[in-house]
């Protein structure tokens, strides 16, 4: 099928959380993987939260 996937990709001025779909040729799963991971490694997301929450 259309890989896909979704990752975080920061916030908002106003602190709305901002996502970004990387989209692959079909049946190219690793490549989508691949820059997945690629785009998590440079922008750490993970210990981020929207300024309003603890």
């Amino acid at each position: 099928g259309q890989p896909a996937a979704t990752v975080p990709a920061g916030f908002t001025a106003s602190g709305l959380p901002v996502g970004l779909q990387i989209v692959g040729r079909r049946f190219d799963d690793l490549t989508v993987l691949q820059a997945s991971a690629a785009f998590e490694t440079a922008r750490p997301w993970a210990a981020r939260r929207p300024p309003n929450l603890p």
